[in-house]
């Protein structure tokens, strides 16, 4: 077996994308989230005090194991980064400092890098062990909430840097007012600036120990106002940062919507503007098996399509199975009449709804698709009409 082909496999045992994802990725991925998990309890337990030496020493080993297993890797996933560069456009340096300098190739480095460090030069043991619960930051590639996290932060940095140095702004000055108001009555209290800077941290973050309390009629005025203030401060970056996460939701699944549209065949000679426009009119639909979708008789209100499962669509005397790629209900709204089939989920299904009015429009902007779904249309009556011995209604 070649490099390459050696290259290819570990990548397919490594790679981050999970769709369609084999035995063998699965298993590695288990045992990098175990490895994590016992690698933090390992960290965790060396600091309850009572344990027997041999039993700290077996909990060390288990640490270390972790860290070389986690070395292991990182340097596998830099040698299978090239893997990335498909068709040679990118050159496989390029595509190993991207991984490097990436937020996960980062946090992969840093996993490792104080146990490396620790062998050269000793750090202290409490410093140690707190840098080695880096080691959970490894769950981001696992746990799609912390690449979340990660990419609001991102979006947001300069939002977040804003507000923060207001606040940092707001500190310093509240404290050194607050210093002059309250020197001469409690010096031992406000003794210095920097002591009402401890004030200022509590007040503005609206905690207040009760450590450090104004007892001048002016102070007390003061503090009022500063925690008032504090409140909107702080209510600042926790906006920024609930606008974040939800336009990022909106965008990632905006996203999935629009890959998806672009994989139905009815789509396929569209510009990405046009399935863009196509995705922001369906709704996503989770249908577990054995669900009823559409029923005989019903108001005709919406077409589907299928993204995932099987759906069966009851006509006499052989009932039609339809699968991902396909759609239903289009035939109702061209004739706009009410429903003559029941279909239902065989499987868990996950569909897209196209309703009445979004429907019209779209065909009335893309002419092709009309003259898609009315050939289509024109197939399944025919081809009920053949199976029933006369023309049925529509589904």
């Amino acid at each position: 077996m070649s490099q390459t082909d050696w290259r290819r496999r570990c990548f397919d045992l490594l790679s981050d994308d999970r769709r369609d994802a084999s035995i063998g990725h699965r298993l590695i991925s288990a045992l990098i989230i175990v490895s994590v998990f016992a690698c933090a309890v390992a960290i965790m337990l060396v600091t309850v005090p009572g344990f027997e030496p041999r039993t700290i020493f077996w909990l060390d080993r288990l640490r270390e194991a972790t860290d070389i297993l986690f070395t292991a890797e990182y340097l596998l996933r830099i040698w299978i980064a090239p893997v990335y560069a498909h068709g040679g456009r990118v050159s496989a340096a390029a595509m190993r400092r991207r991984y490097m300098r990436s937020f996960l190739g980062v946090v992969d480095l840093l996993v490792i890098l104080p146990f490396w460090l620790n062998l050269i030069v000793p750090f202290p043991h409490d410093l140690f062990l707190a840098t080695e619960m880096f080691t959970l930051f490894k769950l981001a590639r696992y746990t799609p909430g912390l690449t979340l996290v990660a990419a609001v932060l991102q979006r947001e940095a300069r939002g977040l840097t804003a507000a923060l140095g207001a606040a940092g702004v707001l500190l310093v000055v509240a404290s050194c007012i607050m210093y002059m108001l309250e020197h001469d009555a409690q010096p031992e209290v406000f003794g210095s600036i920097p002591k009402a800077l401890w004030w200022g941290i509590v007040t503005v973050g609206s905690v207040g120990y009760g450590d450090m309390i104004p007892i001048t009629p002016l102070g007390k005025i003061f503090n009022g106002v500063i925690i008032l203030i504090g409140v909107g401060t702080i209510a600042i970056p926790a906006g920024l940062l609930a606008s974040g996460f939800a336009e990022e939701i909106k965008r990632r699944e905006f996203m999935v919507t629009w890959r998806a549209v672009a994989s139905l065949p009815l789509f396929h000679n569209l510009d990405a503007s046009s399935i863009a426009e196509i995705a922001s009119l369906l709704k996503a639909q989770v249908v577990p098996s054995g669900t009823a979708i559409v029923r005989r008789d019903e108001r005709a209100e919406a077409m589907f399509f299928i993204m995932s499962g099987e759906v069966e669509v009851e006509i006499l005397p052989h009932p039609v199975v339809l699968g991902p790629g396909q759609h239903f209900g289009e035939i109702a709204l061209l004739r706009r009449t009410d429903r003559t089939a029941t279909v239902s989920a065989i499987t868990d299904c996950r569909l897209l709804a196209l309703e009445v009015t979004d429907f019209q429009r779209l065909l009335h902007v893309h002419p092709t698709i009309k003259e898609h779904i009315d050939r289509l249309a024109a197939e399944r009556l025919e081809q009920r009409k053949t199976a029933e011995g006369s023309a049925p209604p529509a589904l």
